[in-house]
């Protein structure tokens, strides 16, 4: 997959060390999205690592950024289950001691994935925020965006993931409603069912519509169709984006997830 991924054309491509990586093969991925890093090609797209969530486990988190923090190439990292800022303060602080090479600054998404999450997202953004500009003046990280996981957020609510989408219709417009407010993209939630692309296309627009920048994609096939709603000459901007599994946010309207 990691082959498969330089032939991709997501505008940003993010690879995965949660999920998709099972405990005893954590270093292992660690070390092969290193490599990934390093050998992406020059016009690659924007390149993003998913880390392990500093809710659950800092050490793992820690463990992860002090690899992918030695690559130049990194642009972004995407924390997973963001429950409270200081989830979002551990991981700009790991950056900033690290002191990547990346310049323009290296951009931090914040995954919305529980009720807690959601209801939290102001005060958790605003005061992340104020910790960087507080104590971070080097203006070597910021928050860039936030993402709607729909899958991990109906598992922890009990929300029904049905083909209407009603369900999830609250909690969508009221994370681009914060995302917004707060001078953030905000990046919809993945369509699981990848082999309908009318259905694919009907979500999006629907995305589109509450004011969504972006889109996840958890296959290629749903690239071009996500583009194709989400680019500058539909919505005036616009983001593919890209999470990467198996190795272990934004232009246009595709966050790419390949599994």
């Amino acid at each position: 997959m990691v082959i498969k991924s330089k032939h991709l054309h997501p505008d940003t491509l993010v690879f995965d060390l949660e999920d998709s990586v099972a405990g005893h093969r954590k270093s292992a991925a660690r070390r092969i999205v290193f490599q990934a890093l390093q050998d992406a090609p020059e016009r690659s797209p924007e390149l993003c690592v998913r880390i392990n969530p500093p809710s659950e486990d800092q050490s793992l988190a820690a463990s992860d950024l002090d690899v992918i923090m030695q690559s130049g190439r990194l642009q972004a990292i995407l924390i997973p289950k963001v429950e409270s800022a200081e989830d979002v303060v551990f991981v700009v602080n790991k950056i900033s001691e690290s002191k990547p090479a990346y310049v323009p600054p290296l951009a931090v998404i914040v995954s919305v994935e529980s009720a807690h999450s959601l209801c939290n997202l102001p005060e958790i953004i605003a005061a992340s925020q104020k910790h960087i500009e507080t104590h971070l003046s080097d203006g070597i990280v910021k928050i860039a965006a936030v993402l709607f996981a729909s899958e991990d957020y109906c598992a922890t609510t009990g929300v029904k993931r049905t083909l209407s989408r009603k369900g999830l219709w609250y909690p969508r417009a009221a994370m681009v409603t914060t995302a917004k407010g707060m001078g953030l993209e905000a990046i919809d939630m993945v369509c699981i069912d990848y082999k309908k692309q009318e259905y694919l296309l009907e979500e999006c627009e629907e995305g589109a519509e509450f004011g969504f920048d972006g889109k996840q994609a958890i296959h290629p096939a749903q690239i071009a169709t996500i583009n194709a709603v989400f680019s500058p000459t539909k919505q005036g901007q616009g983001n593919p984006f890209g999470i990467h599994r198996g190795c272990g946010t934004p232009k246009q309207g595709r966050y790419n997830s390949h599994a």
